[in-house]
């Protein structure tokens, strides 16, 4: 007997090696075939915890209908919200290794099997994740306009700083319930953060590539449901949401990379080349990136202003970004009235038909700037409807 996390004490045979999490809420359709697809695992050596997040449906009456010895269900009395809910269930884990499966999506047979096999083999991984089929609601692989998500989960195994670059210019292309992880990289790292609603997986994978390798298997052994209903799809709350949420993640993206992944990942993207990447230049090209190259514009910039504005206090800063990349503090003030948040809400304010402002017509936005303009107009045009109302 030992005590675990919570001070309780464990019997050795009662510690599994995998610990399988699924947060549950308001999937009772789904949920059933969720849990059948993890006990029918051809790896026995699990447990499963089953967390229902005070679900409005009968999920907990389909949840208490199973009677099986590994399974360590969990009623909440209040709302913790997708991300809470997923922490809470991490934190009672026991297992070495940590398996997510949401509650509408199903594994395959021999997914546990093969990646505690990459992991037991290679001690330097921090995670382990699949391909993945994108599946209906009965299960059938979708042909559809969602059916573009395969090839975005059907990823090569890369580097630690390509995978950054990836991410950087791509954007997430990681199936979370395929993930096997490590209980020990959210000692290193932290959890999910309870605050992002439609990037705390694609944070995480940030954070988890700067400090650990990880591995792809090269098959289909999720079957991920997408119905348009998942809390990504598309709907101008959600797309607004999202490019709030990158602003965050963009402004920490290059927080503690060592200097030796962020030169490996994106050298090939510097503005200076053939000089030593001193302390400062690599600062400098890490605000460049921001501004020129994430993947979403709109966010990625103000992301870079801000950053900018923060490091220009410092004079070896100032003097590099003059002297090594022609770039004054007056060129920054040109950008921050030709970018940014302020420029956008100008321009949508422009584009609803109000009184003329300042023509930046040249500064033309690329397809998801145009995307955050519409939503602009539409937050415009609902204050000048309250404002008429006053």
């Amino acid at each position: 007997m030992f005590p675990d996390d919570f001070g309780v004490s464990i019997n050795m045979a009662e510690r599994k090696l995998v610990s399988v999490v699924v947060p549950s809420y308001n999937h009772a359709k789904y949920i059933s075939k969720a849990i059948d697809s993890v006990l029918a695992q051809d790896f026995v050596d699990f447990e499963l915890l089953i967390s229902d997040d005070k679900s409005p449906d009968n999920s907990w009456d389909v949840i208490s209908s199973f009677n099986d010895p590994r399974i360590r269900s969990f009623k909440q009395e209040r709302n913790l919200g997708p991300v809470g809910n997923l922490v809470f269930l991490i934190q009672q884990a026991r297992g070495k290794y940590i398996a997510l499966l949401n509650s509408d999506d199903v594994w395959y047979p021999s997914k546990l099997t093969q990646q505690v096999g990459v992991l037991e083999a290679r001690p330097e991984l921090g995670a382990c994740f699949t391909w993945a089929d994108m599946v209906d609601a009965n299960g059938k692989e979708i042909s559809d306009a969602e059916s573009i998500w395969s090839d975005v989960f059907r990823q090569p195994n890369r580097s630690q700083g390509e995978w950054l670059k990836y991410f950087f210019f791509k954007g997430n292309c990681l199936c979370h319930p395929s993930i096997l992880a490590r209980k020990e990289i959210y000692d290193e790292l932290g959890f999910y953060n309870p605050a992002l609603k439609q990037l705390p997986d694609f944070d995480m994978w940030i954070r988890l590539v700067k400090k650990f390798p990880i591995h792809i298997i090269q098959e289909n052994l999720v079957g991920h449901l997408r119905d348009g209903n998942n809390t990504s799809a598309v709907s101008p709350e959600n797309s607004a949401r999202n490019l709030t949420e990158l602003v965050e993640i963009f402004g920490s993206y290059f927080d503690d990379v060592s200097d030796e992944t962020f030169i490996e990942g994106f050298a090939s993207e510097f503005r200076v080349k053939g000089v030593p990447a001193t302390a400062t230049r690599i600062k400098c090209e890490k605000m460049f990136l921001l501004l020129d190259s994430a993947f979403v514009q709109a966010s990625g910039r103000s992301a870079a202003l801000s950053a900018f504005i923060k490091h220009f206090s410092d004079p070896e800063f100032e003097r590099v970004l003059r002297d090594e990349y022609i770039f004054s503090v007056f060129d920054f003030y040109r950008l921050t009235g030709q970018t940014g948040f302020g420029h956008y809400l100008i321009a949508a304010h422009n584009t609803s038909g109000s009184s003329v402002t300042p023509d930046h017509s040249s500064q033309i936005p690329s397809a998801p700037d145009c995307r955050f303009v519409r939503l602009l107009k539409r937050v415009v045009r609902r204050l000048r409807q309250i404002i008429r109302r006053i």
